[in-house]
C-alpha cells in the first residue's frame, strides 16, 4: 500500500465494525475517545476500533470541518487476510461516495463545490466549479491581475471546498497554489493531460440535461465556447468520475460564472468582519453542544433563525453574494417588511408551515437518477402535499410583492407536480404506509391480488395468535398485549415492562429484547407465520418490480421541479428569518433606504454591531455615520485601544451587507446608496504554515483594496502598518490613506494609531477626523464608546500598562523613553512629514 499524505486518513472496513492504524489512530482516538490498542511484535502497529455510528461521526468530522481526505479499504478475498482494496475514497469537494453517510441522517447545510483553476495566457484564469450534490457546471474565464483579486472574489462567491489545478512547479502554478491556500481551500494536483478539452464535449452530451426531443448536443450551449475553462471542467470531471456513473447522464445543468454580478467580497472581508465563522475553528460537536454560544460569534449565526436546511443554505449563498440590483434588494426588503407587519402570519410559517417541508436537495437527485426507493417517492409526496398550506398563508399577506415573488411561482410549481401527487395516489397503498411498507396497490394485476390475499390470511392467524397469547398470559388483547411489527424483527408480541414477570416462568414464549417501549417477545407458531409473512412479501415486492419501474421513469421527470420548490421553500425560510430577527433584536431593525451606486447620502444613524448587541450582559453604545459623494468620503480614527474604533467600522462595513442581502439593518434610520464591493483589512495573522507573517498578509490584502476599489465602494481598514518598523509603517499606511482620498474617493474608514495620518484632512476636502473617547485618571481608563468629530490628542498606552498592574519602575521607564523618542529626530521628521517620506500615490496606483 502506499505511501499517504498526513491530511488522508484509512479506515477498513471489517463489516460490522471499521479499524485505523498508526497516526490515523491517534487521531480516531482523540476524536471518539476510544482506546488505542497494539498488535503484532516489535515494532508494534496501534490501531483503534470504531463502531459504525462512530464512523459516519468521524467520516462528517473530518470531511466537513476539518477539510481532510478519506479512504476506505475492504479486503481484496476472504482467503487474502493482508490484500485491501480500495472500496471508496472521498474529499471536502468530492462527497458523492459518501452522501449516504454523510447526509443520510444528517443535514446538507452547505453548497459542495469543488473548483479546477489554471492560468493562461499571462492573467487569464480558466475557472470550473461543480456541484455534484446540486448538479450545476459552471464556467468562466477572468482577467486578473498579479494579486488575482478576482480569483479571490470568485473563490468567496463560491466557497469551493477543493480545487483542482495542474501538476507542475512553474511561477503561474506556486503563485495559483499560494492564493487557494490562503483562501483555506484544499488543494489536489492532476495531470496536465487531464486539462485538456478532448474528450469533454461527449461527455456533457452524457452529463448535460436534455429535455424530451430536444437535440443531445453541448456544442449548442455558449458557455462550451469557453476552451479554456471547459478543459478545467474535463479535469474535474475526471477528478469527481462523473462519467463513471451512469446515474449522472442527464443531470447536469451548465452556466457561467459572473463574478461581477454580486458586491465583491473576498474572505479577507467575510472573516476579519466577521460575516462568517472561520473555517475549522469549531466542530460539528461543537455547534450542536453550544448552538447559543455560537450563533453570536458571526452575522451568519445571528440571522440563522431558518428552521429548514435549504433555507441555511440559501442564508450562506445570499451573504457570499449580496446583490447590486436595487430593485431586487427592495424586492426582498418589501417582503421582510410585509412579514415584520404581520406577526401572525410570521409566526405560522416559522413553527407549523416550514418545519412541514423538509429538504428535497438528496431526493430530487434520487428521482432524477433513479435511485429512489418507493419510500423517497412517498416522502417527496409528503412534501408536495404540504406545499397548499404554504401558499395559503403567503396569500394572506395580501401582498403583490409577496405574490409576484413567492405565491405565483411556487403555485406554479406545484401545478406541475399535480400529476406525480395523482400517480402515488393511483399506484401507492397509502393505507400500508403507517405500518411502514411501501407497495403497489393489490388491484394492479392478479398476481398482485393472490399474493395480497395470502399475506391477509396469515395476518389473520397472526391475529388468532395474540388471542390465544393473551388468554394464555392472562392479558387484554390490544391493551396489555399488542402485536407489532418492525423491519429488524418482522411480527411480534408487546407488553410493558412491568408485565416482563409473566413470561419468565412460560417457557411456550421468547424473549427478543426489553427496551423503553416494553418486552418484545415471540413463540414458535408466530415465528413460523412471521417467515410465512417475510416470504409473501418479498414475492408481491417480486412481482411489483416492473410498475415501480414505470413510477421511476416518471419521478425521474420532476427532479427540476423539485429543486425549484426547493429553492423557493428556502428563500420563505430566509425571509422569514430576516423578519424574525429584526423583531426580535434587543432594539428591532429598520429598513434601510437604498440609494442607486454614486448618489444620494451614505448615513447610518445610531448604527450598533448586531453580534456584540446579541450578547447578554451588554449594553451597546450606537453611533452614527455619513458619507458624501460631495463631501466627505474618508474618515480617519484615532483613539485609545478598546475603546471601540473595530466595533465601529465593523458595524458599518456589516450593515451595508445586510442591507445588500435584503435584511433589515441595526440602526435608528439608515440611507445607503448600493456599493460594488465591501474591501476589508481588519486585524491580520501569521499564517505560518504557509509562509507569510502579519506584515506579509497585511501587504496582500490591502494590495487587493487598492487593486479592487472603484468610487462605489466600500473600504475598511484597521491599523495598517503594525507589523513593520513605525517609519515604514507611517509612511505606507498614510501613502494609502491619501490614495483613497485623493485618487479613488470611495466610502472609506480608517483606524489608526499613526496620529500624522489625521493631517490628511488638512490637505484634502475629502478627508475628516474622528476619534473615540475615554475618560482618565492616572492608574485608571474608562471607555467611553462614543465617536466625535477631530482627533485625538493622546494614544492613552501608558494608561494601558497601568490597568494590567505594570510594575512601577517599567512605566516610569516607559514614561522616560517616551518623552526621549518624541523629541528625536527620526519621530520629529514623521511629525513635520516632510515630503520625502511619504510614498507617492502613484507608486501604489501602479
Amino acid at each position: 500500500m502506499c505511501q499517504k499524505p498526513t491530511s488522508t486518513l484509512r479506515f477498513f472496513n471489517h463489516g460490522e465494525y471499521y479499524t485505523l492504524h498508526g497516526e490515523d489512530a491517534s487521531h480516531a482516538s482523540s476524536f471518539t475517545g476510544n482506546i488505542v490498542k497494539y498488535m503484532g511484535e516489535d515494532p508494534k502497529l496501534s490501531y483503534v476500533v470504531l463502531r459504525k455510528s462512530q464512523f459516519e461521526r468521524f467520516i462528517r468530522e473530518l470531511l466537513l470541518v476539518k477539510q481532510y481526505r478519506v479512504e476506505v479499504y475492504v479486503k481484496a478475498s476472504p482467503n487474502k487476510i493482508n490484500e485491501w482494496n480500495v472500496e471508496y475514497k472521498g474529499s471536502p469537494g468530492n462527497l458523492s461516495q459518501f452522501e449516504e453517510v454523510l447526509f443520510e441522517n444528517a443535514s446538507i447545510t452547505f453548497s459542495n463545490y469543488v473548483m479546477g483553476a489554471r492560468i493562461v495566457k499571462g492573467k487569464v484564469v480558466a475557472v470550473a466549479c461543480v456541484n455534484s450534490t446540486e448538479l450545476k457546471f459552471q464556467v468562466c474565464e477572468i482577467n486578473d491581475n498579479e494579486c488575482f483579486t478576482e480569483l479571490e472574489a470568485l473563490i468567496a462567491q463560491v466557497g469551493p471546498r477543493e480545487c483542482i489545478i495542474p501538476q507542475g512547479d512553474t511561477a503561474d502554478l506556486v503563485e495559483l497554489k499560494k492564493v487557494l491556500e490562503r483562501n483555506s481551500v484544499l488543494v489536489a494536483k492532476v495531470k496536465r493531460a487531464d486539462f485538456g478539452a478532448e474528450g469533454v464535449i461527449q461527455d456533457l452530451d452524457r452529463l448535460l440535461f436534455f429535455s424530451d426531443g430536444q437535440q443531445r448536443n453541448s456544442v449548442s450551449f455558449p458557455e462550451t465556447n469557453l476552451k479554456e475553462a471547459l478543459g478545467c471542467l474535463n479535469a474535474v470531471i475526471k477528478f469527481l468520475n462523473l462519467t463513471g456513473d451512469e446515474q449522472n447522464f442527464n443531470q447536469f445543468k451548465i452556466s457561467t460564472v459572473d463574478v461581477h454580478r454580486y458586491v465583491r467580497l473576498d474572505n479577507a472581508a467575510l472573516y476579519s468582519l466577521n460575516i462568517l465563522p472561520k473555517p475549522g475553528v469549531s466542530t460539528i460537536e461543537d455547534n450542536m453542544l453550544l448552538p447559543n454560544k455560537s450563533k453570536t460569534f458571526c452575522l451568519k449565526g445571528i440571522l440563522d433563525c431558518c428552521v429548514t436546511n435549504q433555507g441555511r443554505r440559501l442564508l450562506e449563498q445570499w451573504i457570499k453574494q449580496p446583490l447590486k440590483d436595487i430593485h431586487l434588494i427592495n424586492e426582498r426588503h418589501d417582503v421582510v417588511e410585509c412579514l415584520v407587519k404581520d406577526p401572525q402570519t410570521r409566526q405560522q410559517l416559522q413553527a407549523e408551515i416550514l418545519p412541514r417541508l423538509p429538504d428535497l436537495l438528496l431526493l430530487s437527485k434520487k428521482l432524477s437518477s433513479k435511485k429512489a426507493s418507493l419510500q423517497d417517492c412517498y416522502r417527496v409526496y409528503q412534501v408536495v402535499g404540504a406545499v397548499p398550506a404554504l401558499i395559503k398563508t403567503l396569500k394572506e399577506l395580501d401582498n403583490p410583492c409577496v405574490k409576484s415573488f413567492l405565491v405565483d411561482p411556487i403555485q406554479e410549481i406545484r401545478n406541475d407536480l399535480d400529476k406525480y401527487q395523482d400517480m402515488i395516489e393511483e399506484i401507492l397503498d397509502l393505507e400500508l404506509v403507517d405500518r411502514g411498507e411501501f407497495l403497489v396497490k393489490r388491484t394492479f394485476s392478479p398476481e398482485l391480488n393472490e399474493i395480497s390475499e395470502s399475506k391477509q390470511r396469515i395476518e389473520e392467524k397472526m391475529q388468532k395468535l395474540l388471542r390465544n397469547a393473551a388468554n394464555d398470559l392472562g392479558f387484554d388483547e390490544d391493551k396489555t398485549i399488542k402485536l407489532e411489527c418492525n423491519d429488524q424483527h418482522g411480527y411480534f408480541f408487546r407488553v410493558t415492562l412491568k408485565e416482563e414477570h409473566a413470561l419468565r416462568s412460560n417457557s411456550r414464549y421468547k424473549i427478543i429484547d426489553a427496551v423503553k417501549g416494553g418486552v418484545r417477545f415471540t413463540n414458535d407458531k408466530l415465528g413460523d407465520l412471521n417467515a410465512d409473512y417475510s416470504e409473501a412479501k418479498a414475492a408481491y415486492e417480486d412481482q411489483q418490480k416492473t410498475i415501480i419501474a414505470e413510477i421511476f421513469d416518471v419521478a425521474a421527470g420532476y427532479g427540476d421541479s423539485l429543486r425549484n420548490l426547493n429553492l423557493y421553500i428556502g428563500t420563505v425560510d430566509v425571509l422569514v428569518s430576516f423578519a424574525n430577527v429584526s423583531v426580535w433584536a434587543k432594539i428591532p431593525y429598520v429598513r434601510p433606504k437604498l440609494h442607486e451606486p454614486g448618489t444620494g447620502t451614505f448615513k447610518l444613524f445610531k448604527v450598533r454591531h448586531p453580534c456584540i448587541e446579541h450578547q447578554e450582559h451588554v449594553s451597546f453604545i450606537p453611533n452614527s455615520v455619513e458619507f458624501d459623494h460631495d463631501g466627505a468620503t474618508l474618515h480617519i480614527i484615532t483613539g485609545p485601544n478598546m475603546c471601540g474604533k473595530s466595533t465601529f467600522i465593523r458595524s458599518i462595513g456589516v450593515c451595508v451587507l445586510m442591507a445588500q442581502i435584503g435584511c433589515f439593518v441595526p440602526c435608528n434610520y439608515a440611507e445607503i446608496p448600493l456599493v460594488d464591493a465591501i474591501l476589508a483589512r481588519v486585524g491580520a495573522e501569521d499564517c505560518q504554515l504557509k509562509g507569510l507573517s502579519t506584515f506579509m498578509v497585511e501587504m496582500i490584502e490591502t494590495s487587493t483594496i487598492i487593486k479592487s476599489a472603484t468610487a462605489n465602494s466600500l473600504v475598511i481598514i484597521d491599523e495598517l502598518g503594525r507589523g513593520t518598523s513605525t517609519y515604514d509603517g507611517c509612511g505606507i499606511a498614510f501613502a494609502i490613506a491619501e490614495y483613497l482620498a485623493k485618487e479613488v474617493k470611495c466610502f472609506s474608514l480608517f483606524a489608526t494609531h499613526f496620529h500624522e495620518i489625521t493631517r490628511l484632512a488638512e490637505m484634502y476636502s475629502t478627508v475628516t477626523n474622528k476619534h473615540v473617547t475615554a475618560v482618565t485618571t492616572d492608574s485608571t481608563i474608562t471607555p467611553l464608546y462614543q465617536v466625535r468629530e477631530g482627533e485625538c490628542d493622546n494614544s492613552y498606552g501608558i494608561h494601558c500598562a497601568r490597568m494590567v498592574e505594570f510594575s512601577d519602575d517599567v512605566i516610569e521607564a516607559a514614561i522616560e523613553h517616551q518623552k526621549k523618542l518624541e523629541h528625536s529626530a527620526g519621530t520629529q521628521l514623521i511629525r513635520d512629514y516632510e515630503q520625502s517620506l511619504k510614498l507617492g500615490s502613484g507608486w501604489l496606483g501602479r
